[in-house]
């Protein structure tokens, strides 16, 4: 490719899947895709011999070679930015063990959060078609001068969540990683009250332990309350589509029941309490630290 300076391997390690890509520097900024692929990280034994693998088989005809790599995963990033451990699956490993492995010169760990948060702006000067405003009075971040404290926040295995905040330094959005998922949940009425006290009861390591807000607010937090809804009002929905949902794997049900939740009282019933305890998580995420810059 004609004019490129660089190649980058880059991976997003998720709870659920993994995608890697390899990008083509082309200065001032200018990133080209050469290659993507996506797979499912808990059919990974080893994430970076694995990525080693990836790069030999996909970056041995690139010239220049892939001297840099950047690598984002689901789970806290210390301040050395030396380990990752996903929260949600028993994966651990150093940076310098990566590096070793992928064969860099360079090498950068990002909590997942953190790098949407950077990916964010790069969206807004590209694509700000791509937003969907819901709030009346909102409006996407200025390009330019001072940028007004947002939140990030995404339900996916997890639940993942970024400051950004304006660095006076770079003049653009500096992210902050979070852990937003695993601050406590809060109920509000009875039927929250009631599905809670079911996935603590199930789902969570011990009764006596907070419930954190992502085995609600999440992926696998849809699932739960399904389940919860169909034991708690056992004649709500179609027996048919019930048995559907509990008998697919704990990955599928999330897509299954908002997938029916048009034909089904029980899985829409189980998609208006989540949506309500995304939108309050979003809400309160937004309230501390004020984010007039908006929620995404």
């Amino acid at each position: 490719m004609a004019g490129v300076e660089s190649h980058v391997l880059v991976a997003d390690i998720g709870g659920t899947h993994t995608g890697v890509s390899i990008f083509a520097s082309m200065g001032e900024d200018r990133l080209e895709p050469v290659c993507q692929q996506t797979f499912r990280t808990t059919r990974i034994a080893n994430i970076p011999e694995f990525l080693g693998r990836f790069l030999r088989k996909e970056g041995r005809h690139l010239d220049p070679k892939v001297h840099h790599a950047c690598l984002d995963f689901a789970g806290p990033i210390g301040p050395d930015r030396d380990r990752a451990k996903l929260t949600n699956l028993p994966h651990t490993f150093t940076a310098e063990e990566a590096r070793s492995a992928i064969g860099v010169e360079k090498l950068m760990l990002l909590n997942d959060f953190e790098a949407v948060g950077f990916g964010l702006e790069v969206l807004i000067a590209n694509q700000p078609e791509a937003f969907v405003r819901l709030s009346r009075a909102g409006k996407l971040p200025p390009r330019t001068g001072r940028k007004p404290t947002a939140i990030v926040m995404g339900a996916g295995t997890g639940l993942g969540t970024t400051v950004l905040i304006h660095d006076s330094s770079t003049g653009r959005y500096r992210p902050v990683p979070g852990e937003g998922g695993h601050v406590d949940f809060g109920a509000v009425d009875e039927i929250e009250f009631k599905v809670a006290g079911w996935i603590r009861r199930h789902r969570n390591s011990s009764v006596a332990n907070p419930l954190n807000r992502e085995r609600v607010v999440s992926g696998p937090g849809l699932a739960n309350l399904h389940e919860a809804l169909s034991e708690l009002e056992p004649g709500l929905g179609s027996a048919k589509y019930r048995a559907l949902v509990l008998r697919a794997k704990h990955s599928e049900r999330p897509a299954l029941i908002a997938g029916h939740a048009g034909e089904d009282a029980l899985c829409r019933k189980a998609l208006d309490v989540w949506l309500r305890c995304y939108a309050r998580a979003a809400k309160n995420s937004a309230i501390f630290p004020l984010a007039p810059g908006g929620c995404f």
